[in-house]
């Protein structure tokens, strides 16, 4: 199996915004039709107190292996889900990707 982290650094006066936009924006691109997808969760920041401040909205994904998660890098819903981003003043930083693979 296969975890990808994406990772997006949002000003904390767009949190709400920003999680409704999350939440529209998966619902439309329809990952879940994708060979070897199972499943994806969205994870909104929380802070806690004496730690430092979050601020990154993660897109978890899980796929049955990289050869899955690649194809879809290429496929038409992958170029959808990358329309009508948000607007830059949003974000923080950079978006990131982190890939892992389950050890068995």
């Amino acid at each position: 199996m296969v975890t990808v982290f994406t990772k997006f650094p949002i000003k904390e006066e767009f949190f709400e915004e920003y999680a409704t936009h999350l939440k529209e924006a998966v619902t439309k691109h329809e990952m879940d039709k994708q060979a070897g997808y199972v499943e994806m969760k969205l994870l909104a920041p929380k802070s806690v107190p004496h730690m430092s401040e979050n601020n990154m909205f993660i897109i978890e994904t899980i796929w049955e292996d990289m050869k899955s998660f690649m194809a879809y890098t290429q496929s038409e819903a992958f170029k959808k889900s990358h329309e009508n981003m948000p607007p830059r003043e949003w974000f923080a930083g950079r978006p990131e990707v982190e890939v892992y693979e389950t050890i068995d």
